[in-house]
């Protein structure tokens, strides 16, 4: 006989699981349920706490200073310069940055930081010492954030000592696209213990590897280059020669244009000796762009790879009938036997392209899906 079981009987665990996938209308609705349905939907509500406005900064402050019990809760602190639906940036120029930040106080499990979308901003000393206050800060991501001077970027992040994992997604300053990058001499020693970086659509990302290379940036676990120009390929690739055996996994996606130098093309993973995650983003599945994906997997063959990880949208079904498609589902059953446990293949359904491709995946990659090691997602997400 079968116990009837009553939701509210289930963990807190299992209800904070799933209200993180509702939005914030409908936590609010939650919250009206029960007293254990109000603390999940506050867990949820003010884990990652975002700001858009000097008036909801203000109101989010109050909020903690009447309810000490929501100060456990946040782990995390967003401030964005545009409001949903407003193109332009409140957060430009010479705006007091300072008066951003809560009191510490209010914020004791704070463990990162998110901005986003910063025009121009001038970063003032007064700014730079309310974040030394956060010291137990070990996540900064930073999103859309043009700073005027790469010397204010150095501010930021050098004003988090215990930083191990850093974001610069479409970030610029002042002289970026002519691979100028000033720095403080002060900083000049202090070495930079980052375990996760993510790089994405970066302006000229040359000088922002020679500037992590100079603060012995050398032992990051986790890196993901995303969106990267053909330009910025090479400097990227030595970047992950550099990296070594300190290297486990590593995401990488680049454009590459069909009159581009095939050397340009070119990366090696046979240095990152403890390499075990690869994913590939490719954003063309002609021909030209399969052969340089086979390419990389061929230089980490004697790797101990245990996911490789391959993101696309895929035009139509013959296109896996390619020569190109045909060597790199060689190379994928060939190799890596002994270490890989998935292929994880991510196909983004955008509006005019195939939908329904998981057939088409498991027919080509046969021997993959019989050793039970071949994983089709669709991604439906960007679907009009």
């Amino acid at each position: 006989m079968y116990r009837r079981l009553h939701i509210q009987s289930f963990p807190v665990e299992i209800h904070q699981a799933v209200f993180s996938y509702l939005d914030r209308e409908s936590l609010l609705s939650c919250a009206l349920v029960s007293r254990l349905w109000v603390a999940s939907a506050q867990y949820t509500l003010f884990r990652s706490a975002a700001v858009y406005s000097p008036g909801a900064i203000q109101k989010f402050a109050r909020a903690l200073q009447q309810s000490p019990h929501l100060r456990r809760f946040v782990k995390e602190f967003v401030i964005c310069g545009r409001a949903p639906g407003i193109v332009q940036s409140w957060i430009r120029g010479a705006f007091d940055l300072a008066m951003l930040l809560p009191d510490p106080a209010l914020l004791p499990r704070l463990r990162s930081f998110r901005f986003e979308h910063w025009d121009r901003v001038h970063m003032q000393p007064t700014f730079t010492d309310a974040l030394r206050k956060f010291a137990n800060v070990t996540a900064l991501h930073l999103r859309g954030c043009h700073f005027y001077s790469s010397k204010h970027l150095e501010d930021v992040v050098f004003a988090f000592p215990q930083l191990d994992t850093l974001t610069l997604e479409s970030v610029r300053w002042a002289g970026d696209h002519m691979g100028v990058f000033e720095r403080r001499p002060e900083y000049e020693l202090l070495p930079l213990r980052l375990r996760r970086l993510q790089v994405c659509n970066p302006s000229e990302c040359g000088p922002v590897f020679a500037w992590l290379r100079a603060h012995g940036c050398l032992n990051v676990r986790h890196l993901e280059l995303i969106r990267f120009d053909i330009l910025n390929a090479e400097p990227a690739a030595a970047y992950v020669r550099d990296l070594g055996p300190a290297l486990e996994s590593l995401t990488f996606g680049v454009h590459l244009p069909l009159s581009c130098d095939h050397t340009a093309r070119r990366m090696y993973l046979g240095a990152n000796k403890a390499l075990r995650s690869l994913s590939l983003q490719i954003y063309d599945v002609s021909p030209y762009f399969v052969r340089w994906v086979e390419s990389v997997l061929c230089s980490a063959v004697e790797l101990p790879l245990a996911h490789i990880g391959l993101s696309l949208t895929l035009d139509a079904g013959k296109t896996l009938e390619s020569a190109a498609w045909g060597a790199l589902r060689h190379t994928l059953t060939t190799y890596w036997r002994g270490t890989l446990r998935e292929l994880a293949i991510t196909h983004h359904a955008v509006p005019g392209f195939l939908k329904h491709v998981r057939p088409l995946f498991m027919r080509h990659f046969a021997e993959l899906h019989a050793r039970g090691v071949l994983s089709v997602v669709v991604d439906t997400s960007q679907d009009a």
